[in-house]
């Protein structure tokens, strides 16, 4: 079996080849592959051969670069309507695509970075003057080395004195794309009488949120936050400074941290928290980049929201957030919601989640009569989730994407994240299309 699935590999890749020679609609593909075979009928000497081992082989490097190049830039409709042809498996297109839509990727967020390159470097300016006021206020030595060090510094010359692990084992972390239901997800849980939760802290990320906005949200003294950076000596003591003050004032037995891009640090919860829960909540990529690319926070780089280019910023973040969480799916401390499972049903969506976190069912974190969790899709930006009294919780934003998404979005947003949609089963790879008309 496995031998006949690489011949029927091999069959594929080679008509698909040879309908690009012939097809008019390949003009790009057909470069690079006239590149690739015209440099091994009539090499040219590029590298001279006394160079040692390149001078003999860029005749091959040359013909792989044509070929590789051709495949990629191959049109994914003619691809799928060749392998429907063929008979070629679900899977192979699938995972070709994949491979298409990591090289989009990296070439969308590295234009992203390059053309940023000015803004990080007066960013990294005004810091370097606050960094330096900070330090001409000081008194005490060590209150000078972290005004000029910043807490990431700080913390990374004094970690080597410090534990490597917690122990704690009372902390849940929740993680997904922005505008996934993270803080649906965090209202409701908060509403257990054993778990305390609430607004965004930031600390697990390498970029901690300043003591005066985490103490603005929380209505915290931020000197005493300041203290606690400057006093211990890890992110891993910091968070613990952290635990203890929430559990203390809350007087619940489980903390739950609730920021999105959490996703993209449960590898370092899991080696320095090993008993902590992972939680991570994922939403149909194609919502998301409706409700994401209409707040203040999307980087769409002065894009306006309802282009393609905005389309693809918000479709790069809500790949970067699925896929940074879900490497560590097999992980037995990881758990994966769906958002549209929890606003259909929340008690059978939850049910599950509190028994997972180890504590008993309490239907308090159902929404009552007369109240509501409005939805994060179509609700208020800076703090979606909110309790009101409008309803009950509503599944309205639920394939949003098809009223509001272009036909252009959509094609856009196939290339990017359609290979990922299908793995998390919001498109069935059996119809799995180039892109749906709205």
């Amino acid at each position: 079996m496995k031998y006949e699935r690489s011949l029927q590999a091999l069959r594929f890749e080679w008509c698909l080849l040879g309908v690009v020679w012939r097809s008019q609609y390949c003009f790009l593909s057909r470069v690079a592959l006239a590149i690739g075979i015209g440099y091994w009928i009539q090499p040219w000497q590029l590298i001279p051969d006394q160079v040692p081992v390149f001078g003999y082989s860029d005749d091959v490097l040359i013909v792989v670069i044509g070929l590789v190049a051709a495949r990629l830039l191959i049109p994914p409709r003619l691809e799928h309507h060749l392998a429907r042809q063929l008979g070629a498996s679900d899977g192979l297109t699938i995972r070709v695509a994949a491979i298409r839509a990591d090289l989009a990727t990296h070439w969308l967020v590295g234009r992203r970075r390059t053309r940023r390159v000015g803004a990080h470097l007066l960013k990294f300016a005004r810091k370097v003057r606050s960094r330096s006021r900070l330090a001409i206020g000081a008194s005490a030595p060590a209150g000078l080395l972290f005004g000029l060090l910043g807490y990431r510094l700080w913390w990374f010359f004094r970690s080597p004195l410090a534990a490597r692990r917690s122990a704690c084992g009372s902390i849940v972390v929740v993680g997904g794309a922005p505008r996934s239901g993270t803080t649906l997800l965090r209202t409701l849980l908060g509403r257990h009488p054993m778990i305390a939760s609430g607004p965004e802290t930031t600390v697990f990320l390498r970029r901690v949120s300043s003591p005066e906005d985490i103490g603005k949200r929380l209505g915290w003294d931020p000197a005493v936050i300041a203290t606690w950076q400057r006093e211990s000596r890890s992110q891993v003591e910091f968070i613990e400074r952290f635990q203890r003050a929430i559990l203390e004032r809350s007087g619940k037995a489980i903390w739950v941290e609730k920021t999105p891009k959490n996703a993209g640090r449960f590898g370092f919860v899991r080696r320095h928290f090993p008993h902590a829960k992972l939680v991570h909540i994922v939403r149909d990529g194609r919502d998301v980049v409706c409700s994401l690319r209409r707040t203040p926070f999307a980087k769409l780089d002065h894009a306006p929201s309802e282009s393609v280019a905005a389309a693809q910023r918000c479709a790069v973040q809500w790949r970067a957030g699925v896929r940074g969480a879900r490497r560590f799916r097999r992980d037995p401390r990881y758990y994966e919601l769906r958002y549209e499972d929890l606003v259909r049903d929340p008690e059978a969506a939850l049910r599950p989640l509190v028994e997972f976190l180890g504590l008993p069912w309490s239907d308090g974190v159902l929404v009552p009569s007369g109240e509501s969790v409005e939805d994060p899709g179509d609700s208020a930006i800076d703090d979606p989730g909110t309790i009101s009294a409008a309803g009950a919780i509503f599944a309205s934003s639920i394939g949003r994407w098809r009223q509001d998404l272009t036909f252009a979005d959509c094609r856009a947003l196939h290339l990017l994240i359609g290979p990922l949609l299908v793995e998390l089963g919001y498109e069935d790879s059996a119809t799995w299309r180039v892109a749906r008309p709205p």
